[in-house]
């Protein structure tokens, strides 16, 4: 299931692992420049071991940008820093809609997408942050309703799925308290 911004039918396209790779190095140079050998370490540490791109997967992805004028290396060639073109690239990823976000290679994409969602300007923040909402109900609701190990778990692996739905609403109930509006801090002396 697609989501953020875009219907599923009407999704240019959705992510692909080389997106993942692109999201990760744009977003990172776009925090501050990087270092080239640090890229695969930030993609790592930032999908956690839901997965890991070879190296060489790596250092392609990071060419092509190079090529494409993303980034730009410094004169000593070994710290990489986003171009203009980079960033426009940058939000254009944190809007394509991630396969099936529930699953595994998803969660490295919502992962992926909330390390950086915060550089987008806060409406479409909030807009991207209400399209993750969407993609998760529907994806629960789906599960819910065509559940078919129920029937084919005992007792204790009924307890895990129970287990597996709480963290899904626990991850919807953060994801929704991240759009609530703050209240109006009082002003002192009223």
């Amino acid at each position: 299931m697609g989501f953020i911004d875009r219907h599923p039918c009407l999704a240019v396209r959705q992510m692909t692992a080389s997106d993942y790779i692109w999201l990760a190095t744009l977003g990172c140079a776009a925090r501050g420049p990087i270092g080239i050998d640090d890229v695969g370490q930030a993609i790592a540490a930032l999908a956690g071991p839901l997965w890991s791109p070879s190296g060489q997967v790596v250092f392609d992805s990071v060419e092509a940008i190079l090529d494409r004028g993303l980034l730009l290396g410094d004169a000593a060639g070994d710290r990489l820093s986003i171009t203009d073109s980079g960033r426009r690239q940058l939000s254009f990823l944190l809007t394509l809609p991630v396969p099936s976000p529930l699953s595994a290679f998803g969660q490295v994409g919502i992962r992926l997408k909330m390390a950086f969602i915060d550089i987008l300007p806060p409406a479409l923040m909030r807009h991207q942050i209400v399209g993750v909402i969407h993609a998760y109900e529907c994806e629960v609701a789906n599960r819910s309703v065509r559940c078919q190990a129920w029937p084919l778990n005992g007792s204790i692996g009924r307890k895990w799925l129970d287990h597996q739905v709480d963290t899904l609403e626990d991850g919807l109930a953060l994801l929704r308290q991240m759009i609530r509006p703050e209240p109006p801090t009082p002003c002192p002396g009223s």
